[in-house]
């Protein structure tokens, strides 16, 4: 029983900024940003989407956490720093579209019963335009991890195909998620090794 303890301890200790890092993104994201909104059907659409730039904080934080060394590598950063900006470019553009539908009084109107507006429409441009942006930093990514060999050619080549594949206007980029279960997996085995050596 005290080793299951030591052992869960140890775990604990390892792994802590990990749920630390997600549980701050979503408390900020429903109390800072959600809240502010009152709406449904189309406009909940939106706002839902617009959320993807504080879950796109939590992985790049997680996923530099555990490669400690590409704190070092500029294109790295950079292309992390890519991809944070065009998630908040996603932000933008959605919330662009909430606050038309709102001031139109069709902050609770479903989708398809949206009447043809000009300014909706427009306010829609950055919001279809921005997630393949994200897409692109994604991939930006995924190449620079994988020419540091922060990932190996099968993880780099499913991040790509996820993001690729996976529609952009709900999660824009979500090959980074593989990347991010990839390091932690790699952090694992890593720390695993040095625990064995010191044993």
């Amino acid at each position: 029983m005290w080793r299951r303890n030591l052992s869960l301890w140890a775990l604990v200790g390892r792994w802590w900024p990990v749920p630390v890092v997600l549980c701050s993104s979503l408390l900020i994201q429903k109390v800072f940003f959600e809240s502010r909104y009152d709406v449904a059907g189309h406009a909940a659409e939106h706002l839902s989407s617009a959320s993807t730039f504080f879950f796109a904080c939590a992985v790049v934080i997680i996923l530099l956490w555990t490669t400690p060394s590409a704190l070092r590598q500029p294109d790295v950063l950079v292309a992390c720093a890519a991809w944070l900006a065009a998630t908040a470019l996603v932000l933008v553009g959605n919330v662009r579209v909430v606050n038309a539908l709102v001031d139109a009084g069709l902050g609770q109107t479903p989708t398809g019963r949206i009447p043809a507006s000009a300014g909706i429409e427009a306010a829609h441009d950055l919001a279809n335009l921005a997630p393949w942006f994200a897409v692109i930093a994604a991939l930006g990514v995924t190449a620079a991890l994988w020419r540091h060999r922060h990932a190996s050619t099968r993880v780099a080549v499913g991040a790509a195909v996820a993001t690729v594949l996976f529609p952009p206007w709900i999660l824009p980029g979500a090959g980074m998620i593989v990347l991010v279960v990839a390091r932690c997996i790699a952090r694992g085995k890593s720390l695993d090794q040095d625990a064995t050596l010191r044993s």
